[in-house]
This record gives structure tokens, C-alpha cells and sequence, in this order.
């Protein structure tokens, strides 16, 4: 019976890893770490990551996580996601002299399903001592049963674009070899909805999900096949009356939009698939529905009675009047009436 999955996100901090095509490896790295350990715990499955952020970990500290994390058990498997890097294109994996290829094979070929080209599976034995493995994430890390998983090739721009694109989608290959390996149900994500990227046509959206382009138009109430970055295209008809789409404007940050709708920061970033706090001006996104009320504004970083009165075409006198202010003091997050 597995104990859990170890979730390891290579390189960190510092250590960037392979660099290639305006990508770091250790920003990929994390990305697919984060999403594997999110869809195992949505599977059931025990997981427990190594790093959930931009850390840098010695090779020595790495190796302490990975045995403390379930007590260095032999009844684990270690996960540890990587980009490779040398001009050449595809996943491969590297699987411990200590163990079959069964598990590797099955997720090479997962990760064949969800589109990528696929190279190998092998085993790498270290020169000055051939009965060890070559990499220390497989030699060094205890009883667990580790894999390294290297996604495609980050210098390679075939490669590099499909990373950017479709990394989630390799990942999902991997969670899903590994449910069927312990013998989990899998149950596949749904996406009710994608967030345009740069390079995005109807045709590559039509295509990649395999939606017919009228379809997509139809359910997007699309005047147009021109698209914009941030813009939200729903792949199957708009879901509930739950969520409503806001257009970011200037001045708009996360918090205040958060505030507007009250619905958590981090909870506003889920919900559009963010990757970052950054939004853009003109940016869509998914909000919880809500009669908003106009007559109130919420205090930002850097508003004064004098910005807020301009925005809403009063004057600070008749501000002040509407809130009972005796001063010009205002504080982050205050509620005031407006009209």
C-alpha cells in the first residue's frame, strides 16, 4: 500500500537550471510540482511537496525533505519534475537501478497521450562507480522509488513553446499513470473555460480542444476571431449564474477587485488560473456574481480624499459630509459612500 507521493520541483532560488527561449527551468518546474500535488490530493492520493515556492534547496537539504517527509519509507514514490536542456526534443525519464521501468514506461506513455513527443526511459549509471546511480536525486534519496521526469527540452523552441502551452496537459499524463499504477480511480479535469496566451488563434484553441470553431464562437457570443491576452474563452456553455466576467480597468489590482467581489485574493488567482499577482488594463476575469454597489468606494494604496472625490466627480467637501469625516485621514480598505 503506497504510503504517499513526494512532489519534487528541481532547482530553486538561485539555481535557476536550464535556461532557454525566454524560460527558466525552475519556474517550470515549480508550475508542474504545484499542479501534480494539487491533482493528487483532488485524486485522494497522499502527496506532500518538497517546495511550493521559488526556494533554493542544497542538494543536502533537498535529500532531508524527500527522507523526512514520510519517514524516508520504502512504500513512496518520489516525483521529482525537471526541463532538460542539449537541443534535442521530448520527454524521457530517468528510473533507479533499484527499480523496473513499469512505472517510468507507463508515464512516458501518459505523457505521449496528452501530445508531447517522447523519447525514453533509462537508467544512468555513475563512472566512478557503476553500481550507483549517476543522479543524486536517485542515489541520494533513501528507500523511496524515484523518478526523474524531464518534460521536454527548454532550448529546443518546438519544445519551449509546447512547455509554455501545454505543461499542465504533460502533468495531468503523469497524474494519471500514477492512479492507475496504485490503482486509485482517475477522474480528468475539467476545464469549463482558457485564458487566452500570446500566440493563441481560434484555430489553435479549435484545435487543442478539440472544439469545432463555430462552437466556440457560438458559445463565446464572438463578433470577431480576433482574441486578446487574459481573455476568457469558455469551452462549453457558460457555467451557472454563479460567476460573472469584469474587465480590468486602470487603477484595478487584485485586492481591490477581491474586496469589490469579496471573495479571497488567492481564491480570485484559482479561479482565473493566475500565475502571478500581475493583471493587465482590459484583462477578463471570472468573479463571483454580485449586485455590486455603486455608492461606495474602497480605499486603495495611494488614494486621497482628492483622487477619490475627482474619480466620482464630487467635491472633498461634500466626501467628507457623506462620512462624517472631521479630517483627510482615510486608511487601505475603508468603505466610503460616494454618492
Amino acid at each position: 500500500m503506497i504510503e504517499g507521493i513526494i512532489v519534487d520541483a528541481g532547482h530553486g532560488g538561485i539555481d535557476s537550471g536550464a535556461v532557454g527561449n525566454n524560460l527558466l527551468e525552475k519556474d517550470l518546474n515549480l508550475k508542474a510540482a504545484q499542479y501534480m500535488y494539487n491533482r493528487l490530493k483532488e485524486l485522494g492520493i497522499p502527496a506532500k511537496l518538497v517546495r511550493d515556492n521559488d526556494e533554493y534547496l542544497p542538494k543536502e537539504e533537498r535529500v532531508r525533505r524527500i527522507k523526512n517527509l514520510y519517514n524516508n519509507s520504502p512504500n513512496t514514490i518520489l516525483i521529482s519534475n525537471h526541463m532538460n536542456a542539449g537541443n534535442g526534443e521530448g520527454a524521457e525519464i530517468v528510473y533507479s537501478l533499484k527499480n523496473t521501468p513499469d512505472l517510468a514506461n507507463l508515464i512516458l506513455s501518459n505523457i505521449k497521450d496528452q501530445g508531447q513527443k517522447i523519447r525514453k526511459t533509462y537508467q544512468r549509471r555513475l563512472p566512478e562507480n557503476p553500481n550507483l546511480d549517476y543522479y543524486y536525486i536517485l542515489r541520494e534519496t533513501g528507500n523511496t522509488t524515484p523518478l526523474l521526469i524531464e518534460y521536454g527540452f527548454i532550448d529546443n523552441i518546438n519544445d519551449s513553446n509546447r512547455l509554455k502551452n501545454n505543461l499542465e496537459d504533460y502533468v495531468e499524463g503523469v497524474v494519471k499513470a500514477l492512479a492507475e499504477y496504485l490503482n486509485y480511480p482517475y477522474i480528468p479535469k475539467v476545464l469549463e473555460y482558457y485564458t487566452v496566451q500570446r500566440g493563441d488563434t481560434l484555430y489553435s484553441i479549435s484545435r487543442r480542444f478539440n472544439i469545432p470553431i463555430d462552437k466556440l464562437i457560438e458559445i463565446n457570443d464572438l463578433k470577431s476571431n480576433i482574441l486578446s491576452i487574459g481573455q476568457i474563452i469558455y469551452l462549453e456553455e457558460k457555467p451557472s449564474t454563479d460567476y460573472d466576467t469584469y474587465t480590468v480597468v486602470k487603477g484595478d489590482s487584485l485586492w481591490s477587485i477581491s474586496k469589490r467581489y469579496d471573495i479571497r485574493v488567492n481564491d480570485l488567482i484559482e479561479l482565473n488560473n493566475l500565475s502571478d499577482l500581475n493583471i493587465r488594463i482590459g484583462q477578463t476575469l471570472l468573479v463571483p456574481k454580485k449586485d455590486i454597489d455603486n455608492n461606495t468606494y474602497i480605499v486603495e494604496k495611494g488614494d486621497t480624499l482628492w483622487s477619490i472625490a475627482k474619480k466620482n466627480s464630487i467635491s472633498v467637501n461634500e466626501l467628507k459630509e457623506l462620512n462624517n469625516l472631521t479630517n483627510n485621514t482615510i486608511s487601505i480598505g475603508q468603505v466610503l459612500k460616494v454618492k
